[in-house]
């Protein structure tokens, strides 16, 4: 029994101390921040549903995937403590979560279109998405 309190008590310090961390480097967790996170979060469980749906799930475009949404959390720390060195409040830090926010939104939105309920996207957007998609080679 002490020995799973022992356990239980340091997993909740590691947790406490990544929470911390992570909060302090992305200029605390509010609703920009956490709208971010869900947006991140919908973005890489849509994309992995679209994966299975079409049969091309990968474990390589899956940690790619993983890259760039940890790659998206650093830009925002980095962006972050560049607002607190100049002194400005937290102008670059949203910058960089609505622009980062809008690129999930986006990404999501193909997704949807791949998964196959392209029908539930405004028209006017999904002509976009289509023509994103052919300028870029995607299929």
């Amino acid at each position: 029994m002490l020995n799973y309190i022992k356990t239980e008590f340091n997993t909740l310090v590691t947790c406490s101390a990544i929470g911390g961390a992570f909060s302090f480097l992305v200029g605390g967790v509010d609703l920009p921040i956490s709208s971010l996170l869900t947006l991140i979060c919908l973005d890489y469980l849509t994309g992995i549903y679209a994966g299975w749906v079409n049969h091309s799930v990968s474990s390589q475009v899956s940690f790619n995937g993983l890259k760039r949404k940890v790659f998206i959390l650093v830009m925002v720390a980095l962006a972050n403590l560049l607002d607190n060195a100049m002194g400005l409040n937290h102008m670059f830090r949203t910058m960089m979560i609505f622009g980062y926010g809008a690129m999930e939104g986006i990404s999501i939105f193909e997704n949807f279109d791949r998964i196959g309920w392209g029908q539930y996207i405004p028209a006017i957007l999904r002509s976009k998405l289509i023509q994103l998609r052919d300028e870029r080679g995607i299929k």
